[in-house]
């Protein structure tokens, strides 16, 4: 198989769903059996993978600075003042508050993001928010499939601004497209906006979750909400009948959603949004035996300005008492025991790597040179550990 062939494969591969190629050369999607969409892509659309898949490497490849948690100008502590957006959003709402702000101040005419789609709720749809109300109905995780670039030409309207909210592999391919200068409406996104990523759950695993909350039919769920109204919050259904029951965070997520995730998820070189202006994720306390602590409290997020502009709007937000902000060092207040997932998973590339060679099995197309980085001062038992359970995994056709 030539090089063309072999990125094109493992670009289909290892799509992340995010809908770009469907938008701006295309694409047809269909439907794998756990209703994950994949690109119908073709030798021809080499040049336009290679410049913005995730899987094809050029992101990892090209602006990675080696580290865990990529390049950041300012790190620290942040919530919004709004009381009841901090306590809405998954945990602390800074993300929510931002995009307040740039509509309220008039910097952009739009917020490109994802809310649930009310006629399933284990679904999302992609929508351009313009007021506070219409951001607010965003906020909080949808731990299921979305495709929020799959419609992003038909929602750029001339002589309008925009920020763009996504997972990471979403922000990933939308920066590498805008880096390409090919497509002047992308000039028109000002600000790309991002959160920590641990995986995209199927709509199967979102099945289970709904049968354990009580759904015996998907149409007997009128809302479904994963996390929010306390941090972390609980998993919640509300049946036709009119009764809401939960589950807490650590049993829906550990247990049922994070264990059915996009085959891309188990192998995803960035889950902290590392090509976003400002990115933000939970910001964990920790138990006495330094473990992330799940206990409601007041929801805070650990936030990156990752860009220069990234750091001016974040100044801005902060100035206009829209949130508020601590200072947070990444050693000392040790986000590796507070985030440790997204340490393991990037440290442990190579292993993986390692498995799917030894496997014959296709894999990203990161740079060996990148992965070494990432995995300096993972233990060595940890690496053959990662290595000999990926190989499992992949004989027993769990991935």
């Amino acid at each position: 198989m030539n090089d063309k062939a072999k990125l094109i494969e493992t670009c289909r591969e290892y799509c992340t769903g995010c809908g770009l190629c469907g938008s701006v050369i295309n694409k047809k999607f269909t439907e794998d059996d756990k209703h994950f969409l994949y690109p119908d892509l073709r030798i021809e659309d080499y040049e336009f993978c290679k410049a913005v898949c995730p899987a094809a490497g050029n992101a990892v490849n090209k602006y990675s600075n080696g580290t865990i948690w990529g390049n950041i100008q300012h790190c620290c502590l942040g919530w919004s003042n709004d009381k009841n957006v901090r306590h809405r959003a998954s945990s602390g709402g800074v993300i929510t508050a931002i995009c307040t702000y740039l509509l309220e101040e008039h910097l952009v005419d739009g917020i490109i993001q994802v809310k649930r789609d009310k006629n399933d709720q284990r679904k999302t749809v992609s929508v351009v928010s313009t007021t506070k109300e219409q951001v607010e109905a965003c906020s909080g995780s949808r731990y299921t499939t979305s495709s929020p670039l799959m419609d992003i030409c038909a929602q750029i309207q001339d002589g309008k601004k925009y920020a763009f909210v996504g997972k990471p592999c979403d922000i990933s391919s939308l920066r590498m497209l805008m880096n390409t200068k090919k497509y002047a409406w992308t000039e028109q996104i000002l600000y790309l906006f991002s959160f920590f990523c641990a995986g995209q759950p199927s709509l199967a695993a979102n099945n289970k979750l709904l049968a354990a909350l009580g759904c015996k039919e998907i149409s007997e769920c009128q809302e479904l909400n994963y996390r929010g109204n306390g941090w972390p919050g609980h998993a919640s259904a509300t049946l036709s009948d009119g009764k809401t029951n939960e589950m807490d965070y650590e049993k829906s997520w550990m247990t049922i959603l994070g264990r059915d995730v996009r085959k891309c998820c188990r192998f995803c070189a960035d889950g902290t949004g590392e090509m976003a202006d400002i990115s933000c994720g939970d910001a964990w306390y920790l138990t006495p035996d330094e473990k992330p602590d799940f206990e409601e409290r007041p929801g805070r997020n650990v936030v990156f300005a990752r860009t220069e502009k990234g750091n001016e709007l974040l100044k801005l937000v902060v100035q206009a008492n829209a949130i508020s902000v601590e200072e947070y060092d990444i050693e000392k207040d040790k986000l590796v025991k507070s985030q440790p997932y997204h340490y393991n998973r990037k440290a442990s590339l190579s292993s993986l790597k390692l498995a799917a060679v030894i496997c014959r099995k296709r894999f990203p197309l990161y740079s060996n040179n990148k992965m070494k980085m990432f995995a300096k001062g993972f233990p060595v038992k940890s690496r053959v550990l990662r290595c000999v359970g990926t190989i499992k995994r992949i004989w027993s056709g769990v991935i």
